[in-house]
């Protein structure tokens, strides 16, 4: 019995050198062999400090660079994008000038067209891409008016389009705008509205009540329910028109063909106001859309201006042709 209680003090007196944790055996194998391992000392891989420190000085060291002095290839083009990107969506974003004459080469008529022809437009589909293309393009806004007017030899005609006036009478724009320098302007919502006020503001302080000159506005509805509508309302829309104008307001229904009017005068955003501006001969000579820009303002205004002295100095050496001798 002695010598069996003798070994086991022996080995117990060798197990008390392994310099184990007490509560270590408590804890599972995994997290002991952990616990034991955390308990060792780590080599250090940095550099023992020098016993002569170095005076701090504020330029770098050649042998270290800092990571904000590192770039690598991917971040140069990154950056060089970056630069990069704001000038390329400005060029994206650039509105273009109006691109060509609005209106149609021939003289219009009151005359409609069958019902073969404008099944035969309704079934163009390259037209429709290019309406599609020019609603996603800048916003909305498709040109910028042109900085004077369109020579009348190049000029095109504006096309004819019938309503009714707020006189409720019947009304086609080709006996409307003969003989005289028209401001027309095309709307169909609130906001178009507000464009074309934007345009046509500074002008009509100048020409309002001048001979020779007249306002044309046409409130366009080709949704069935909102012309109805409009129908029921024209007592308070004549309240916000001066009753002098009412003979040159007109209320047009129903769609307007791509190829007679929509495609020519470039009417691709339904919600924007357009502006034109009509000669004695029914030529457009000027055009804008949209939300008016101080300049395309000032350039419609001297054009106006340039259109109107033309007509009367016309129409004076014909008074002076037809006097008798």
């Amino acid at each position: 019995m002695a010598p069996r209680l003798a070994l086991r003090a022996l080995r117990y007196l060798a197990s008390t050198h392994t310099h184990t944790p007490p509560n270590a055996l408590a804890l599972p194998l995994g997290a002991r062999s952990a616990r034991l391992a955390s308990t060792q000392p780590k080599a250090s891989n940095s550099p023992a400090p020098s016993s002569n420190p170095s005076p701090s000085s504020s330029v770098a060291s050649p042998s270290v660079s800092s990571p904000a002095s590192r770039q690598t290839p991917t971040d140069a083009s990154a950056s060089a994008s970056t630069q990069a990107g704001p000038s390329k969506t400005a060029d994206r974003l650039a509105i273009p000038p109006l691109s060509r004459p609005p209106g149609v080469p021939n003289p219009p008529t009151a005359i409609p067209k069958s019902w073969s022809q404008r099944k035969d437009e309704l079934l163009d589909e390259e037209r429709h891409k290019a309406k599609r293309k020019a609603l996603s393009a800048n916003g909305g806004k498709l040109w910028t008016a042109p900085p004077v007017l369109i020579r009348e030899d190049r000029a095109l005609y504006f096309p004819d389009i019938s309503g009714k006036s707020l006189l409720s009478t019947p009304v086609h724009t080709t006996s409307l705008l003969a003989n005289r320098t028209s401001l027309v302007t095309l709307l169909s919502t609130r906001i178009s509205e507000e464009h074309v006020q934007s345009f046509i503001s500074p002008v009509l302080e100048d020409w309002s009540h001048r001979p020779g000159f007249q306002l044309v506005q046409i409130n366009h509805q080709d949704n069935p329910l909102k012309s109805m509508l409009l129908t029921f309302f024209l007592s308070s829309l004549k309240r916000t028109v001066p009753e002098e104008r009412w003979g040159s307001y007109i209320v047009s229904s129903g769609a307007w063909s791509a190829y007679d009017v929509t495609g020519p005068l470039g009417i691709e955003n339904k919600l924007l106001g357009y502006v034109f501006l009509v000669d004695h001969n029914l030529k457009v000579r000027w055009a804008g859309c949209g939300p008016a820009t101080p300049k395309e303002t000032e350039d419609l205004r001297t054009a106006t201006a340039v259109l109107m002295r033309r007509m009367q100095e016309t129409h004076g050496e014909r008074s002076k042709a037809e006097q008798p001798a």
